[in-house]
C-alpha cells in the first residue's frame, strides 16, 4: 500500500472493543455490506498493532492513520470509525461509471446516477453498494472490478469522534504500532517519520486549566471539605463555532474538514510523523505531576484501567503512562540522532518548549533526600509544576482555534540534549516513585514493586471567586499531599518495558512474592487487595473482592505481563507461568469453565468468598487477551525483528529467530530416516497467513535466541535457493516480504 498510492486498506466487521460477541456494550454496526461499526481508540489501536506482521501489504497504514487523531492538546477522540473514501475530479466519477454501467445510451440514467454517488461526497463501500440497490444500478462487470476501480481512484480520510473525556493512555501504543511496522520494513523509518506530513484531528471539546476544574467540595462525610477534579473537558462554544464552519449546506452535515484542525489562512495544518510523536512528548513532559512522578489523569478520563474512574476528580496521576512517555522520547532521540535532521513543529510549541527549559533551570540542582521524602510536595518542585502546568494551559488555550500557520525549525544539536535533560527528571520521578511506594491492606511498601497510581490532596489553596455550575468554588492549589495506592499489575508490566533482561527478571521475582500474586491459582491479580481504600477511587470499590476490576486475575493485564517477560528474553520464567495454568490453554478446565480456547474479560481470584467460583472464567472477550497473545505467538514464532538492516551495507536481511522450547516439536513423518539418523523433530506454521515455514530442530534441544544454520526456500515460479547462513540476503528477503513469490521456507538448527 506505501508503494501503490491505488491499494487502500478498509477493515471490516469491528465494532466496539472488536469484540463480535460481547454484546453487554453498547454498538452500533451499519446493516451494509462491508460493514463496520465504532471501536473505542485504545481497543482498535492495540487490536491492530500486529496488522502488518501479518499482511505486510497494510504498509505504514495504521501508523500514518493513528497519528493524525493525535490532536493539538496532545489526546485523541475516543471513537475510531470506518475510513472514508472520496473522489474529487468529476471526469474520474464519470469514467468509472461508464466502464461500471455501460455506455450505451439506454443506459445514460444507470451512468449519470453512479456518477453522482461518486462525486457527491465521502462514502464507504458499504454505502456505496446500497445505493446501487436502491437506485435498481446494475453493473456490467464484477462488483469486485467495480470496487477495485472505485479505490484505486480514491482518496481516503480517517474518520473518529470525539464523544467524552480525554483518555491518558491513548497515546500509549504508537511506538508499539511503528515497532511493528518496522520489524517488517526497517529501510522505511526515515521516510515514515520525515516524508509524509499528517493532519491533526480537531474535538470541540477543551481540557480545562485548573481555575476551572479545582473545585472545593463537600467530603464523602459531609464533616469537611477537600478540592477535587471536576468536569476536566468540556465541549467549548469557540470550538463549537470553529467546526459550525464546515458545515455542508445541502446536507446539514459536517463535511470531513470540519474533523482537521487548521491555521489561519483555511488551509489544514499538518506536520510530519516525527514532529507530531515530539510535540506529543513535549505535552506529556509538561504534564507530569507535581512531584514529577506520574503523568497527570487532567482530561476527565484515567489511562488504562478504566474502572480507576474516580482517580480523576482525586487529582490523580499514573507512573504507566511515565514509563510509556520514557519510551516515546527515547524514541524520538534515536530517530533524530539517527537521521540527524531537524524538525519542524507549530509555532506555539515553541512557547510551551521554552517555559519547560526556563523551569527547568530554575529548578537547578534540586536533590531529593534519599533517606526520606515528604508526602507534601517539596516547594521547589511545587513551584516547577505549577509554571509549566500554567504553560501548558497558555499552549492549549492559544491552538483552541487552530495553528496560526507558523512553524519553528529545531535542530538536532537542540533536540538531543533537550530530551536527555527531559529523560534524566523522569529518572528522578521514577526514583521518587520507588521510595514513596505503595500502600494498602498488608502492604508496609516496602515490596520493591512500583506504584501504579499517586493522588493528590491540596492542603492548601486560594478561591479564584468564580464557581461551576454546581455551585462550588474554583480554586488554586498552593501546596499538595501525595496519596498512595495499593499494587497494581499495570505498573510492574510497564515499568519492565523500561529495563534491561537482569532489572526485568528482578521485578519479576519481587511481583511474585508481592500481594499481586494468586498462589491459590498460579495468577497474578489486577491489584493487591482494596481493603480499607476510599470509594473516591473508582467502580471497583464497588464490587466484591477477586471480582471484576476488585482484586479479580484480569485477562488482559496478565497477558500483558507476561508478554513483557518473553520480550525481556525471561524465557523460563514465561514458561513455568503459562503451563502452571496462567495463560490459555494450559488453564484447568475443571476450574475455568468454558472454552480454552476463549479469553475472558476477568476470572474470579482466591480473594472471592466463594470457593466454588474461584478460577472460573467470565464474560467472553476476543479482544485485548487476543492481541496480547498474538505479539507472544509472533516472538516465539518468528522472532522480534525478522527484517533488519546490514550494520555494514545497509541491506536488507532477514532472519527467524524463535523462542521454542523443545517440547513444542513433534517427530516429522514427511522425512525419510536413514537407519543411523535419529527422527528430526519439526514445528510448521504460516508466515504472512500464506509462506510455510517448517523448523527442522536437527539438535534437539530449546531455541532459546537462536538462528537458524541455514534455509532452503522454495518460490512459486519452482526455482529452490539454499542459503547456508543464518541470515537471508536481500533479494530474498524482499521476494518473501511481498509473500506471493514465496511458497515456502525450511529452516534447520544444526
Amino acid at each position: 500500500a506505501d508503494e501503490d498510492e491505488r491499494l487502500k486498506v478498509y477493515h471490516i466487521f469491528s465494532r466496539i472493543h472488536g469484540d463480535l460477541e460481547r454484546d453487554y456494550n453498547d454498538f452500533v454496526i451499519d446493516p451494509t455490506y462491508f460493514s463496520q461499526g465504532p471501536g473505542n481508540f485504545r481497543d482498535v489501536v492495540q487490536n491492530r498493532r500486529n496488522d502488518v506482521v501479518f499482511n505486510p501489504r497494510i504498509g505504514s497504514f495504521n501508523v500514518k492513520m493513528f497519528l493524525s487523531f493525535i490532536q493539538p492538546d496532545g489526546y485523541e477522540p475516543l471513537s475510531v470509525e470506518a475510513v472514508a473514501f472520496s473522489i474529487k475530479d468529476e471526469a474520474v466519477c464519470e469514467q468509472i461509471a461508464a466502464e461500471a454501467v455501460g455506455r450505451a445510451d439506454g443506459h445514460r440514467a444507470q451512468r449519470e446516477a453512479t456518477a453522482g454517488m461518486l462525486c457527491s461526497g465521502p462514502f464507504r463501500p458499504g454505502q456505496l453498494f446500497l445505493l446501487l440497490e436502491e437506485q435498481n444500478v446494475f453493473l456490467i462487470i464484477s462488483p469486485q472490478e467495480f470496487i477495485d476501480k472505485v479505490a484505486a481512484a480514491a482518496t481516503v480520510t480517517p474518520m473518529a469522534v470525539y464523544q467524552t473525556g480525554y483518555w491518558a493512555d491513548h497515546w500509549d501504543y504508537y511506538i508499539e504500532m511503528i515497532e511493528s511496522y518496522l520489524s517488517i520494513y526497517p529501510e522505511a523509518e526515515e521516510s515514515l517519520m520525515y516524508d509524509k506530513e499528517l493532519p491533526y484531528f480537531y474535538s470541540p471539546a477543551f481540557c480545562q486549566p485548573r481555575s476551572k476544574k479545582y473545585v472545593l467540595s463537600t467530603s464523602y462525610n459531609g464533616k469537611g471539605h477537600h478540592v477535587r477534579q471536576l468536569d476536566a473537558t468540556d465541549d467549548d462554544k469557540e470550538m463549537l463555532h470553529v467546526t459550525s464552519r464546515y458545515v455542508d449546506n445541502s446536507t446539514n452535515w459536517y463535511k470531513i474538514e470540519a474533523n482537521w484542525t487548521h491555521d489561519k489562512s483555511g488551509a489544514i495544518f499538518k506536520s510530519t510523523p516525527i514532529a507530531k510523536l515530539f510535540l506529543l512528548a513535549t505535552i506529556k513532559y509538561a504534564t507530569r505531576d507535581a512531584y514529577g512522578m506520574g503523568i497527570e489523569y487532567e482530561g476527565g478520563r484515567p489511562g488504562w484501567n478504566d474502572a480507576m474512574n474516580g482517580l480523576v476528580g482525586m487529582v490523580g496521576s499514573g507512573m504507566p503512562e511515565m514509563y510509556e512517555l520514557e519510551i516515546l522520547i527515547r524514541y524520538v532521540l534515536s530517530v533524530v540522532s539517527k537521521f540527524n535532521r531537524p524538525i519542524v513543529v507549530p509555532a506555539e510549541l515553541g512557547a510551551l518548549i521554552d517555559s519547560i527549559s526556563s523551569a527547568m533551570a530554575l529548578l537547578g540542582g534540586y536533590v531529593d533526600n534519599p533517606e526520606k521524602l515528604s508526602k507534601t510536595v517539596p516547594q521547589p518542585l511545587f513551584d516547577y509544576w505549577d509554571s509549566v502546568a500554567t504553560a501548558r494551559e497558555e499552549y492549549r488555550s492559544s491552538v483552541k482555534r487552530g495553528f496560526s500557520g507558523e512553524t519553528l525549525t529545531l535542530t538536532p544539536d537542540e533536540i538531543i540534549p533537550m530530551l536527555r535533560s527531559w529523560i534524566k527528571e523522569i529518572d528522578k520521578g521514577k526514583a521518587r516513585a520507588f521510595t514513596l511506594g505503595s500502600h494498602g491492606h498488608g502492604d508496609n511498601g516496602l515490596s520493591g514493586v512500583p506504584p501504579t497510581y499517586f493522588s493528590y490532596n491540596v492542603t492548601k489553596y486560594t478561591e479564584t471567586g468564580e464557581r461551576n455550575k454546581n455551585g462550588h468554588p474554583f480554586v488554586l492549589p498552593k501546596e499538595m499531599h501525595v496519596g498512595l495506592f495499593p499494587l497494581f499489575l499495570e505498573g510492574p508490566t510497564r515499568y519492565i518495558k523500561t529495563v534491561d533482561s537482569g532489572e526485568a527478571r528482578t521485578m519479576y521475582q519481587r511481583v511474585k512474592k508481592s500481594g499481586l500474586r494468586d498462589d491459590g491459582l498460579n495468577m497474578y491479580t489486577i491489584s493487591a487487595s482494596l481493603k480499607g481504600q476510599s470509594y473516591d477511587m473508582g467502580r471497583m470499590m464497588a464490587f466484591a473482592p477477586g471480582w471484576l476490576e476488585n482484586q479479580s486475575v484480569w485477562l488482559h493485564m496478565s497477558y500483558k505481563y507476561y508478554l513483557e517477560l518473553l520480550r525481556k528474553e525471561l524465557y523460563k520464567e514465561f514458561l513455568e507461568e503459562m503451563t502452571s495454568g496462567g495463560i490459555l490453554p494450559f488453564m484447568r478446565p475443571d476450574q475455568y469453565k468454558r472454552s480454552l480456547m476463549e479469553c475472558s474479560s476477568f476470572i474470579a481470584s482466591s480473594a472471592f468468598d466463594d470457593p466454588s467460583i474461584r478460577g472460573r472464567g467470565f464474560l467472553a472477550r476476543l479482544s485485548g487477551s487476543t492481541a496480547e497473545f498474538l505479539s507472544m505467538w509472533i516472538l516465539m514464532m518468528i522472532g522480534p525483528k525478522p527484517f533488519f538492516l546490514n550494520d555494514d551495507t545497509g541491506e536488507l536481511q532477514m532472519q527467524l529467530m524463535p523462542a521454542l522450547p523443545l517440547w513444542f516439536f513433534e517427530k516429522d513423518t514427511t522425512e525419510t530416516i536413514k537407519p543411523d539418523e535419529k527422527e528430526f523433530l519439526v514445528i510448521e506454521f504460516k508466515l504472512f497467513a500464506d509462506i510455510t515455514v517448517k523448523y527442522h530442530n536437527v539438535r534437539r534441544t530449546d531455541l532459546f535466541q537462536r538462528a537458524p544454520t541455514r534455509y532452503v526456500i522454495g518460490l512459486r515460479d519452482g526455482s529452490i535457493h539454499k542459503v547456508d547462513s543464518s541470515v537471508i540476503p536481500g533479494d530474498l528477503a524482499d521476494k518473501i516480504r511481498r509473500v506471493v513469490f514465496c511458497d515456502y521456507i525450511s529452516a534447520y538448527f544444526e
